[in-house]
C-alpha cells in the first residue's frame, strides 16, 4: 500500500491519542472536520520543515536552471528562476563537473526579483549554463521510513497543540500555519 498525506496525516492523529478521528482527503484538501482544517494549514509546513532540517538525501535532485529574462544584479552575471518545487537549494553546479572528484565551488545567493510584473525568488550567479542540485520536496511514497517518521512526530506535536491546547492558543497555531511554512526560507550563511 502507497503511503498519502492521508496515511501520515492519520499517523500523526493516533499518535497523539485521546481518539482522534481518522481524517480523509490528501493534502492539501483534507476534509473539513477540526483536524482536516487543522491538517490543511500545518501539513506541508511540517513536510517542508523536516526536509530543510538535514538535507535528507531522498528529496535529491539536479535541475538545469532557467534564466529569468532580467540582467542580474551587481556583481552577479545571470539571474536564474528558483525552482517552482523548490524547498532549498543546496549547491549550483556547472553541467559537467571537470573534476567530480574535487568540484570547483560556485558562488551563487538566493534572493528576489520582478519577473513578468510579480515579485520571484531567484538565485543570482556568475555561471552560465547553471544547474541546481536541491530539495524538490518528493511526494510521500518516495520517503525513507525515518523521514517519515519525523514527519509524523512533527506533525503530531503541532496537531497536539492545535487540536487539544488551549482554545485560543490552538486559534493561533492553527492561523499561524501558512507563516510557519515560510519560515527559514533563506540560504544559511
Amino acid at each position: 500500500m502507497a503511503v498519502t498525506s492521508n496515511t501520515i496525516a492519520n499517523q500523526a492523529l493516533a499518535l497523539i491519542g485521546d481518539n482522534m478521528p481518522a481524517v480523509a482527503g490528501n493534502a492539501p484538501t483534507f476534509d473539513n472536520s477540526t483536524a482536516g482544517i487543522a491538517l490543511q494549514k500545518l501539513y506541508a509546513a511540517t513536510v517542508a520543515t523536516v526536509a530543510r532540517q538535514w538535507g535528507w538525501d531522498l528529496a535529491r535532485s539536479i535541475i538545469a536552471l532557467t534564466l529569468s529574462g532580467n540582467p542580474a544584479p551587481g556583481e552577479w552575471s545571470f539571474e536564474y528562476l528558483y525552482p517552482a518545487n523548490g524547498i532549498e537549494i543546496w549547491q549550483v553546479r556547472p553541467q559537467t563537473l571537470v573534476d567530480a572528484n574535487n568540484p570547483l565551488p560556485v558562488n551563487w545567493s538566493v534572493g528576489n526579483a520582478q519577473v513578468g510584473g510579480n515579485q520571484t525568488k531567484v538565485i543570482w550567479t556568475n555561471l552560465a549554463t547553471a544547474y541546481a542540485t536541491y530539495n524538490n520536496n518528493p511526494n510521500e511514497s518516495t520517503w525513507d521510513p525515518l523521514f517519515q517518521e519525523a514527519v509524523v512526530r512533527l506533525l503530531a506535536s503541532e496537531l497536539a497543540m492545535a487540536l487539544t491546547g488551549k482554545p485560543d492558543t490552538a486559534q493561533s497555531l492553527i492561523e499561524s500555519g501558512a507563516a510557519f511554512e515560510s519560515i527559514g526560507e533563506g540560504r544559511p550563511d
